[in-house]
């Protein structure tokens, strides 16, 4: 008896923690889609995101994390970008549209040249791009991030 009591206990918490809600205090967020990984000269970066939040307050601001990856290190600009949302009706699933304009998905303030270019070539600027979302009670996403995006110079 005690052992049929014990399985029932088991499958009981299984079947309780299995049946986790979507919708969570804390906002969770995807990326749905963006328009290019390579972005050109003067060119812009769209990103289209999905964001689930219980209390559908997710009215704070969006914040971008630009991580540069090439090998050679410059000085950066504007390594975290923080956008305030407009006011708008609550819901539990957001879409989010980011469009970064070109200067502001640069990241190297003074890229280095391409050795042996001819002509004289600035190296891309390789990034990966980290967002989260906050909502109005002070919840912080976790933060997802891109593929690798290439800026042209």
């Amino acid at each position: 008896m005690k052992r049929l009591l014990f399985l029932f206990s088991i499958i009981l918490i299984i079947a309780v923690a299995c049946n986790k809600d979507k919708f969570q205090t804390k906002p969770r967020l995807e990326i749905k889609s963006y328009n290019t990984t390579l972005v050109p000269f003067n060119g812009t970066f769209v990103v289209n995101l999905r964001c689930f939040d219980k209390e559908g307050d997710v009215q704070d601001s969006l914040i971008i994390i630009k991580n540069r990856l090439n090998k050679r290190v410059v000085t950066t600009i504007r390594d975290t970008l923080r956008y305030k949302f407009p006011v708008f009706p609550k819901n539990s699933t957001t879409e989010i549209e980011a469009t970064l304009d070109f200067q502001s998905i640069l990241s190297a303030l003074n890229p280095p040249n391409i050795p042996g270019s001819n002509p004289l070539t600035k190296e891309l600027d390789t990034l990966i791009l980290k967002f989260a979302v906050k909502d109005n009670a002070g919840n912080v996403s976790d933060t997802i991030q891109s593929r690798e995006i290439y800026v042209t110079r």
